[in-house]
């Protein structure tokens, strides 16, 4: 726009009037600079959630302000306007800078009218000031114009706020759909009820593991609740569930994060209904017993006030190295077998793998 006010300077030359425009034009400059200032100030305001109510005000005052001086570089081609392309390229030009500067605006429309208003506050005067010369077309003009305008950053105004409306709509849309991916890519991968890994991402887990570290020590852990049918049996499934979620708790909060591949729920599963396993990497098989055997007296001990009297939960427990020449299947079924020794032993025990 300032641009614009610069060609508008050259454009009165020879008319006599050269030092009224460019005295206009200069206090254009000066005001542009101020509401770019304030406009910053304004800026970091809302950027850091503050208060900004009195630096609005000013920043709208400055647009009408701005909008007045528009009108008044009318003043000096007014006597001679329809005389020469100079005069009607200033005309112009005013028209299209004020329409600008209202659409520009157009979210905030408090801005847009006051701009407006500034150009007509001092324009009108002139229209009817220089009535003998220019006629009735100027004053009808200058009449219709500011309605025309604000129609104009009405109907802006709806435009932008509803291309607003539709962008946060759709970024509402990509954090939900980015929010179901992510959840339906945990659940792929995760129990539902204990938030453990699932077999298949522990199968996964652990070959991928094994790439990496293809001769380090993995020790497995295959657990099983004893007469878990029961508790399911005599005191309801959502007591079932709530021993399974506990007892998940327990292997996570017994496991020490070192001792795993990453985090507690990236090496543990829920490998069956009652059954869990654990796989410790770079763990000596004496090391995992003592790992289970902390976690046998924990599962035992675990209660809860809203349990039902009588529930008493107890794991058995089958520990197995998995050799680095052997199939992750083997492992575990070493394991699993281990598991089935202590059940036939008693239960509530941990037996190793014979080597």
């Amino acid at each position: 726009m300032l641009i614009g006010a610069a060609l508008m300077g050259f454009a009165v030359i020879g008319i006599g009037t050269e030092k009224l425009m460019w005295s206009l034009i200069a206090v254009q400059c000066v005001l542009q600079c101020i509401v770019a200032m304030v406009s910053s100030m304004l800026q970091r305001k809302l950027d850091a959630n503050q208060p900004g109510r009195f630096l609005f005000v000013i920043f709208v005052g400055l647009e009408a302000l701005t909008g007045a001086v528009w009108g008044l570089m009318m003043l000096p081609v007014a006597e001679v306007l329809g005389h020469g392309l100079g005069p009607l390229f200033v005309c112009i030009t005013l028209i299209v800078t004020i329409t600008i500067s209202a659409l520009m605006p157009a979210a905030v429309r408090v801005i847009s009218i006051a701009a407006v208003t500034g150009f007509f506050v001092t324009l009108f005067p002139q229209t009817l000031y220089f009535y003998d010369i220019l006629g009735p077309l100027p004053l009808v003009a200058t009449l219709v114009l500011p309605p025309t305008l604000f129609w104009m950053t009405d109907v802006h105004s709806k435009q932008v706020r509803a291309a607003l409306v539709n962008e946060l709509e759709n970024e509402r849309l990509a954090l939900y759909l980015e929010d179901a991916l992510q959840q339906s890519e945990y659940l792929a991968r995760h129990d539902s009820l204990t938030g453990l890994l699932n077999r298949r991402a522990f199968q996964s887990k652990l070959k991928a593991l094994r790439q990496e570290q293809p001769e380090a020590a993995i020790s497995l852990i295959l657990i099983d609740l004893d007469y878990f049918k029961r508790i399911n049996d005599n005191f309801g499934h959502d007591t079932g569930d709530a021993v399974l979620v506990s007892t998940a708790d327990i292997i996570n909060s017994v496991t020490r994060p070192d001792d795993l591949s990453a985090r507690c729920d990236e090496a543990t599963a829920r490998w069956g209904g009652e059954e869990f396993i654990i796989a410790l990497v770079g763990c000596p098989i004496e090391a995992a017993a003592s790992v289970s055997e902390h976690l046998r007296v924990r599962i035992a001990a675990q209660a809860d006030p809203k349990w039902p009297d009588g529930l008493s939960v107890t794991g058995s427990f089958g520990v197995s190295l998995w050799d680095h020449q052997e199939d992750l299947a083997v492992g575990i079924a070493q394991a699993d077998k281990a598991m089935y020794r202590a059940k036939i032993s008693g239960r509530n025990q941990v037996e190793l793998a014979a080597r």
